[in-house]
């Protein structure tokens, strides 16, 4: 059987146009790679529902440092959202904010996943370092939601 001639082949594949995006390219997340952030983008982007606006895991990720970033060891007491209704308001609450990086998880690809929860790992350490247990938090809810909190905050 003849073969074609490399040059034939690459003279009849065809190249796809230039490509475009429709709005500006997603700004990189705060300590994630290019790469990373990107599959962030793409997964909020395509993920069904309402609760996933684009930026909301750069938005948790920063909420969740902010709540502990203060030095010290003082116990920290996290604060229910006052407009929890609202997918921007509701991460005022860090719970909150904790669980939408919980949900982006399983979105991503397997690299993208391992570096998040790398990125998530030590704040993790450090909220249950500087949280106090609730005993009377129920078993069902994640450990983050099992810690003692007080208030609102917000307006």
């Amino acid at each position: 059987m003849p073969r074609n001639r490399p040059g034939v082949l690459r003279r009849t594949r065809r190249t796809p146009g230039p490509r475009f995006w429709e709005e500006p390219p997603p700004a990189r997340i705060r300590g994630l790679s290019a790469r990373t952030s990107l599959a962030v983008h793409r997964a909020e982007r395509l993920s069904p529902g309402f609760w996933y606006p684009r930026g909301t895991t750069d938005t948790a990720l920063r909420r969740y440092r902010a709540f502990l970033h203060p030095p010290g060891n003082r116990p920290r007491y996290p604060r229910a959202s006052y407009c929890a209704a609202c997918p921007g308001c509701s991460l005022d609450d860090v719970r909150e904010a904790r669980d939408a990086l919980a949900d982006i998880l399983p979105r991503l690809p397997p690299r993208a996943r391992a570096e998040l929860r790398r990125a998530v790992a030590p704040l993790d350490r450090r909220y249950l370092r500087l949280t106090l247990p609730d005993p009377l938090a129920a078993r069902a809810a994640p450990w983050w939601h099992r810690r003692l909190a007080k208030g609102v905050e917000g307006w």
